[in-house]
């Protein structure tokens, strides 16, 4: 299954900057001080995912002070999913994040010489939502796409609630919280009575811990979407059965079959009633009412001619402004790739700045209101030549907005021809109708004619002709209620297949995880029973896959600590030792010395987690704790030290940066 791993991560603002180092080790260790930024580093490569920081938010009543007051500020993670590595960059308080594929080995920047073979593929460049809205494609989906765990849609009701990789994550990241004893990280925020319920807990217990769930929850979504399409599909057919009931009135009911036999008679009489009259058509005198049909035809005749050539016209001038709208909307397109291929190199590279000298592309040490060469220049009008990542995309999403206006424009354009075409269609048929009338009208001149005779054949070809068009209005509603009927019959058999898929999937999914259960429960009863003294049993419970232990017994405060901590790399051994568990090999744990837990008992969970190289090397674990607040074994895996407020993880722009 899929493998996160996090290589790097950077803070870039006017004001503060951080940069790890090259995270290269399986288990790394950030050892600092209260109050160093340990949550800190752990916030930036959660919001970095995609998730909400209530700190870094202005709204807020508690805010971090140096990022909410930084402008232009960021968040930079060099990530690998399985054999494919990503940058990741997002700013702060923005919805966006702008992901770009990199081949640098060492995820540091290029320099000017590995460009032209290490660089971004920039057709790989996406700009993706955090939020979701209208259905449309997230950094969520994105993410768990490469991870190959599948986006399952929850329904409790008429509610439903997909659930992102944010929701997992609650399961990912062993964050800081009041209360020990809650095994989940606490939500970003609640949208709904869904959003931390029960029910989303264990879908989100059973989709990180069992391959046959997510095919399971997948299989609902399609057995819910069936059922909508077979109860609209009913809606349509039920509503139309009153529809044709009342134009039948007191008939009885015909169905298609016999109604065009009845139509099939009633246009051979139609026929032979035309054949009588043309016999009864003989030379007449001049008649007044022949003149007046005269001149009505040609009148007919001229003015659809006229109205034919405009509309051609018309048509000519709409292919004229939509050709310009391709070209328009075409070279719309060019320039946001390279507002695209901009951004990325100006992430990338950040080759230009207000102290580079244009030359060498090194920094000059510039005095401010004067020039690089020296010149004294306004500094402000001197700034506007160079512009921020976040300007960029401001240019970038004003682009967007461009070509789709251009694209509503091509529609409208596009409805329009639609629309002058149908009125040449029917101008040509109204002119060629008129045409066949006057013919008509100048065959029967000078021919003296019965009238009597021929005015009871038009009462019969006018009844006939009108029985006719009923015949064709029932034939219509017949053709309609049998689309009607056979679309719902279509949507019965798809939803009932989808209902035996699911149940089908549903046995599976609950045999499966009665297997993951007790596989976790034997992981978990091992590593409580090794770091817990007074433990003599843990498993977790069937229901609502928490743990229980020494079953159901109480347990000092302190003990939540353990409880939870050894939960996670319950999880992550279980992925370690089974391929088909989707849980991505990667925990985020953040301070754990909570609730007044005992040193050595700390020490002894932590150690629990230098035994996983034994079982795969295909892991990564974060973990921030207090000074000297870890043991030997992960003595080596320190990458980051924070001894006290004065080494703090974020700098400002005038200090060095030692890690």
């Amino acid at each position: 299954m899929g493998s996160l791993r996090i290589n790097k991560v950077k803070y870039n603002g006017d004001k503060y900057y951080f940069e790890s180092p090259v995270f290269t080790e399986n288990v790394i260790l950030i050892e600092g001080d209260n109050g160093t930024g340990k949550t800190t580093f752990c916030n930036l490569i959660y919001y970095g995912l995609g998730g909400r920081v209530k700190e870094f938010l202005k709204e807020e009543a508690r805010t971090h002070k140096e990022i909410v007051n930084d402008t232009n500020n960021y968040v930079d993670l060099y990530i690998s999913i399985n054999t494919e590595n990503y940058h990741l960059r997002r700013f702060i308080g923005d919805n966006d994040i702008t992901v770009s594929p990199f081949t640098i080995s060492d995820v540091e920047p290029p320099t000017p010489n590995e460009i032209e073979t290490n660089l971004v593929n920039l057709d790989g460049v996406e700009l993706l939502p955090v939020n979701r809205s209208f259905g449309n494609r997230i950094f969520s989906d994105w993410v768990l796409e490469k991870l190959n765990i599948s986006v399952i849609e929850l329904y409790q009701g008429y509610s439903t609630f997909k659930v992102n990789f944010t929701e997992l994550f609650r399961l990912i990241y062993h964050d800081q919280q009041p209360n020990p004893e809650l095994i989940y990280k606490q939500i970003d925020t609640k949208s709904n009575y869904i959003s931390d319920s029960e029910l989303l807990r264990k879908a989100i217990f059973e989709q990180l811990i069992g391959k046959s769930s997510s095919e399971y929850y997948d299989a609902i979504v399609e057995a819910k979407k069936a059922e909508k399409e077979k109860l609209l599909a009913k809606h349509f057919l039920d509503e139309f059965e009153p529809i044709i009931a009342h134009l039948r009135g007191a008939e009885k009911v015909i169905n298609k079959p016999f109604l065009m036999t009845e139509l099939e008679q009633k246009e051979m009489q139609l026929e032979k009633l035309h054949y009588s009259r043309e016999a009864f058509k003989n030379n007449r005198t001049a008649n007044t009412t022949i003149d007046i049909a005269l001149d009505d035809s040609k009148s007919i005749i001229i003015s659809d001619e006229i109205g034919l050539s405009e509309s051609k016209e018309k048509l000519l001038s709409l292919f004229d402004e939509k050709s310009k709208l391709f070209f328009l909307k075409e070279n719309t397109a060019k320039e946001i790739t390279q507002v695209i291929k901009v951004i990325h190199a100006h992430d990338q590279l950040n080759l230009f700045s207000a102290d580079t000298c244009p030359y060498c592309l090194t920094k000059v040490e510039r005095v401010s209101g004067h020039c690089v060469c020296g010149a004294e220049i306004d500094e402000q009008q001197y700034e506007r030549f160079f512009y921020t990542s976040q300007e960029y995309k401001e240019i970038l999403k004003s682009k967007t907005k461009t070509v789709s206006t251009i694209e509503l424009a091509i529609k409208g354009c596009e409805e329009d021809i639609t629309s002058v075409n149908s009125d040449i269609e029917q101008l040509t048929n109204n002119i060629q109708n008129a045409k066949k009338k006057l013919r008509s009208i100048l065959d029967s001149i000078d021919q003296p004619i019965d009238i009597e005779t021929l005015n009871n054949i038009d009462d019969k070809i006018l009844s006939i002709r009108e029985q006719i068009s009923l015949l064709n209005q029932k034939i219509e509603l017949e053709n309609k209620y049998e689309k009607l009927s056979s679309e719902y019959e279509v949507k019965r058999k798809a939803h009932q297949s989808a209902e035996l898929i699911m149940q089908g999937l549903e046995v599976k999914a609950k045999q499966e995880i009665v297997t993951k259960v007790n596989d976790f429960s034997d992981v978990y009863n091992l590593l409580m029973t090794e770091t817990l003294e007074d433990c003599r049993s843990a498993r977790i419970s069937l229901d609502t896959y928490l743990p229980v232990i020494n079953d159901g017994e109480y347990k000092e405060a302190s003990s939540g600590v353990s409880i939870r901590l050894m939960y996670y790399l319950t999880l992550l051994t279980l992925s370690l030792e089974d391929e088909n568990v989707p849980f991505p090999h990667f925990l985020l744990i953040d301070t754990p010395e909570t609730a007044g837990i005992e040193l050595s008992n700390l020490k002894n969970c932590l150690d629990k987690f230098s035994n996983l190289q034994s079982i795969s090397n295909d892991y990564q674990v974060i973990i921030t704790t207090g000074l000297s607040k870890y043991p030997e074994s992960l003595a080596n895996n320190r990458v980051i030290y924070l001894p006290n407020k004065a080494n703090a993880l974020l700098k400002t722009k005038s200090q060095s940066q030692p890690l």
